[in-house]
């Protein structure tokens, strides 16, 4: 088992270039690869794995399969944290007697879900990455994938850039994706690439988020709810709502001495964002979610 700990940017691909003269002025380059990862994704029709919080795919990379389960995590903002098991494969099915009997809830049939099991969504990329030491021996891996998300015969692009850590000090992952959103133009990936598969198969838009409880956590995740909501289908009540998450981020930091001067920020994006959607994708908002992101992060 391996505990995956990452952040998630989408970039374009016209930024490739910079980011890779860039990365030799940030961190020593132990290794780079370039690859093409096929991965399909699993469930049963009433998708048992979804409404567990797990999520099964199967992986072809340089003509071997590999299976992986993910199971429930947790997300602090940006900071995306899941247990994931891999496991050896010879074809594209998993085989779930395969992976470790714990996992599993109690009193589940195994046989059965395998008999269940159904392809849902592909998720096809090409995939560079780097391998990057940091000042304090820190190892992250830095991959930037660009593919499709397909189901139902439609696709969607896939052009992000993730930063795991590989060993060593979580903190480096925040200090790397603080430089590298000074530099190139980055913005906040919300969503994994499974849940944009399970929407595109679905034929699911993003829907409007429900008004939550009044934490940093509830307020950040009506705000890239929101945000995704606008980016899929515009609208004014996805930025007001947008802003209004803001607001209430700068009223909940004001109480928070590492965040107080933060709060300005907030305030600032939140009366501008309703006449200018192009904020989402500005250097200041995507630094501030990443600073709240640290901040869940450390006092989880």
């Amino acid at each position: 088992m391996s505990n995956e700990l990452e952040l998630k940017f989408l970039m374009s691909p016209s930024h490739l270039a910079q980011l890779v003269t860039t990365l030799p002025q940030l961190a020593q380059i132990q290794s780079s690869d370039t690859t093409t990862l096929l991965n399909a994704y699993f469930d049963t029709a009433e998708h048992w794995f979804r409404g567990h919080d797990m999520g099964l795919r199967s992986r072809l990379k340089r003509g071997s399969y590999e299976q992986t389960i993910k199971l429930s995590g947790a997300q602090h903002g940006a900071m995306q944290m899941r247990p994931e098991y891999n496991v050896a494969c010879s074809t594209v099915l998993p085989q779930l007697l395969n992976f470790p009997a714990h996992i599993w809830p109690q009193k589940t049939d195994i046989s059965v879900l395998q008999a269940q099991l159904i392809e849902l969504f592909r998720t096809d990329f090409n995939r560079q990455s780097w391998l990057l030491k940091c000042t304090d021996g820190t190892v992250i891996e830095l991959a930037y994938d660009q593919g499709q998300v397909i189901a139902n015969q439609q696709q969607q692009a896939i052009a992000e850039l993730e930063l795991e850590l590989i060993s060593g000090n979580a903190e480096q992952l925040f200090i790397l994706a603080r430089q590298l959103l000074q530099l190139i133009p980055l913005r906040t990936g919300w969503q994994s690439k499974a849940a944009r598969g399970y929407r595109l198969a679905a034929t699911q838009d993003v829907a409007l988020p429900l008004v939550g409880e009044n934490t940093l956590l509830a307020q950040i995740s009506t705000l890239q709810q929101a945000e995704a909501c606008y980016m899929q289908q515009g609208g004014r009540v996805a930025l007001t709502m947008s802003a209004n998450a803001l607001f209430a981020l700068a009223n909940l930091m004001q109480n928070i001495p590492v965040l107080q001067s933060f709060s300005v920020s907030a305030i600032r994006l939140a009366q501008a964002l309703p006449n200018n959607a192009e904020l989402f994708a500005g250097q200041e908002y995507n630094l501030l979610l990443l600073t709240l992101s640290e901040y869940l992060f450390k006092n989880a």
